[in-house]
């Protein structure tokens, strides 16, 4: 018996992925629950196992940046090597030819050809890298074995040839940057965003930071912040909400995700349940999650289901910004650097210690008055945090 593998759906809107790598050669025994490729996403690198044992048959589709399609069928796993691998429609939208089909291509093309030609020897990548640039192969020099072409020698001869002819360098988008271009731009162009601002005194804030510190609890400015939005959030549902195929969800869950940059692009991962967390579980967490992140570790369910992000730019000294809204979520709250400014407290001017926070909102799902209510009641809390129970 032959089974399907196909390109997975790893979310509510993901609509097409990449491969990343194969862990498995045709011909090679698979295991069930046993990892054989790696597929990225619009968020990260995810690996997927195989839901049977037996061979893997045939790879119809390899590693590249080419987006393809959830469902699609891109490999084959039988219970022998003997078994005659099919074609799907998907299959050929997708460019994947049959077995039968691509022998008689290239007979075809042997009988067009009654001359000898000289053998160019280079990579799947290269060939394609070199289609996608226009350029000859036979003018590149190969630095593989045996000469073959890599697909770093077209990289280095489109390089050469670019500051040749101009005073600019050109990069090829990265299949990350690709998804995260995508992503955003949908985003913008199909959620109506609008933008709520305040100012919120971190004195109070800054002074229970210090008095952990000194009790061996060094937490963060965003660990405060998670802390404090996911109590917040508990009584502003709508916030914590997905707009789907023109529904709204509402969740009692307050899974709070972070933006992280990373080597590889941004990635959201999330802290879920933060509201049942104290402290010190969301601290611990963020840390392991960022780390995961960065060293390209985050699993499906590290980012899944994320519905308000928290976006940080403050260490880089922006002290405001407006963040494009992560869908299917409703609302990114965006944060900048703390400030020294002079802030009056009943009749007395004094030196406060000022972050602007700013929240990206869908207008489909929440208006104005109740985007201003949240702010307004995060700014009390986290300017009397006596008034939530650490």
């Amino acid at each position: 018996m032959i089974h399907e593998i196909i390109m997975p759906k790893l979310g509510e809107t993901m609509e097409e992925g990449y491969i990343n790598k194969w862990l498995k050669n045709e011909g090679d025994i698979v295991k069930k629950g046993e990892v054989i490729l790696e597929v990225m996403s619009d968020k990260t690198n995810f690996e997927v196992e195989s839901q049977y044992d037996g061979f893997l048959r045939k790879i119809l589709v390899q590693p590249s940046d080419k987006p393809i399609p959830v469902t699609t069928v891109i490999g084959y796993i039988a219970d022998s090597m003997d078994e005659e691998v099919p074609i799907e429609k998907g299959q050929e939208k997708a460019g994947i030819k049959p077995e039968k089909e691509k022998i008689e291509e290239k007979t075809t093309i042997q009988s067009e050809k009654p001359h000898v030609e000289k053998r160019i020897i280079a990579s799947p990548a290269a060939r394609r890298l070199a289609q996608e640039l226009g350029i000859k192969l036979e003018e590149v020099k190969g630095t593989g074995e045996g000469g073959r072409i890599e697909k770093k020698d077209v990289e280095n001869y489109a390089a050469i040839q670019s500051k040749t002819r101009s005073e600019f360098e050109t990069e090829q988008l990265s299949p990350v940057r690709k998804i995260i271009a995508e992503k955003l731009l949908w985003s913008k162009q199909n959620i109506p965003h609008y933008y709520l601002s305040t100012k919120i005194l971190m004195n109070n804030i800054e002074r229970l930071k210090e008095i952990m510190k000194a009790e061996g609890k060094d937490f963060t400015y965003t660990d405060f912040i998670v802390f404090f939005v996911s109590r917040v959030l508990k009584n502003f549902q709508l916030l914590n909400s997905a707009y789907v195929n023109g529904e709204v969800r509402r969740y009692d869950s307050v899974d709070i995700g972070l933006a992280v940059n990373t080597n590889n692009g941004l990635v959201v991962p999330v802290i879920r349940e933060a509201s049942k967390k104290n402290m010190e579980e969301i601290s611990k967490l963020r840390n392991e999650l960022v780390e995961k992140a960065r060293s390209g570790q985050l699993k499906k369910d590290d980012v899944e289901n994320c519905r308000f992000v928290i976006t940080n730019l403050g260490m880089f000294g922006v002290t405001q910004f407006q963040a494009i809204i992560n869908p299917p979520g409703t609302a990114i709250m965006a944060v900048g650097s703390i400030e020294k400014e002079p802030v009056i407290i009943g009749e007395n001017i004094t030196i406060g210690k000022i972050m602007w926070v700013s929240l990206s909102l869908d207008h489909r799902v929440v208006d104005g008055a109740y985007g201003g209510a949240f702010l307004q009641r995060l700014k009390m809390v986290m300017e009397n945090p006596g008034l939530q129970l650490l």
